[in-house]
């Protein structure tokens, strides 16, 4: 009498030990959720942050090149050509393609041509117009102000090492340069901000008047998307004239705003060409 029940307690106690009560199971399933969760979520953040540590760094890349862009063209400015208008989302200027010193100059009468020491190499195959002492915007890209020739073209150096400069018309200086400097020069180049979009702007023309965005080319290849995502506020462009003790300066301030991430970058231009 006493072995049945004992043996049937045996087995009772043998099956709980050998398996899971369905309380059991619903506690694993619920901890094995919290567990996934929690990993879905690392996961999700480290995702995210990678995503905003990308987009940082590319928003970084493409505001220093547009910055070292017109940094790098404003160095190479005709002096006293840049204009920056009212609202301060436009900057224009002229770019130099080499300069000289002249041993003659068609001031007291017109001439086609004028003589120059030599250049440094590859600067004799340039062509451009030809300006000399400006001294101000007003008479930089004011046709009639004698500063700014028509095109003209560079001889090869001579055997005495003397360059010949020769104009598409006679044309008559106003005034010599204390320096006995000319400048060849490129068209007028523009940077825009027209919305969130910063353009280059080329082949317009020599304008009496600063051009706005209305003003300007609309298509490739004379308008070219620089950056996109600028703020409109700040203004992007300043300048302060050079005075007795300091050279020009243009400042380049641009807000870059995308997905969230701003980055401000402030760059102050010296121009070092004295006319």
């Amino acid at each position: 009498m006493f072995f049945g029940p004992h043996k049937h307690r045996s087995r009772a106690m043998g099956v709980g030990n050998n398996g899971f009560t369905l309380v059991e199971l619903v506690v694993v399933i619920v901890l094995m959720s919290l567990v996934s969760l929690a990993g879905v979520e690392m996961i999700r953040y480290s995702t995210d942050g990678f995503l905003a540590m990308s987009n940082r760094q590319a928003l970084g890349s493409a505001s220093r090149i547009a910055v070292e862009r017109i940094s790098r063209e404003l160095r190479s400015a005709l002096p006293n050509s840049i204009r920056v208008n009212v609202a301060g989302n436009c900057l224009e200027f002229i770019p130099i393609r080499a300069a000289g010193t002249y041993l003659n100059l068609p001031v007291e009468a017109a001439a086609i041509s004028f003589r120059s020491a030599a250049m440094n190499p590859g600067q004799e195959t340039e062509s451009g117009r030809v300006v000399v002492y400006p001294l101000s915007p007003n008479n930089v890209y004011n046709a009639a102000g004698g500063v700014m020739s028509d095109l003209a073209t560079l001889s090869a150096a001579d055997a005495s090492n003397i360059v010949t400069v020769t104009m598409a018309s006679s044309f008559q200086f106003a005034n010599h340069s204390p320096l006995e400097r000319f400048f060849l020069v490129d068209a007028p180049v523009s940077y825009c901000l027209d919305g969130e979009l910063l353009f280059r702007y080329k082949n317009y023309g020599l304008q009496a008047t600063q051009n706005s965005v209305a003003g300007l080319p609309t298509a490739l290849p004379s308008r070219a998307l620089l950056v996109d995502g600028v703020d409109i506020s700040p203004a992007p462009f300043q300048y302060e004239t050079a005075t007795l003790v300091r050279n020009a300066i243009v400042t380049v301030d641009l807000q870059f705003i995308e997905a969230g991430e701003t980055q401000r970058l402030v760059s102050e231009v010296q121009l070092r060409n004295v006319p």
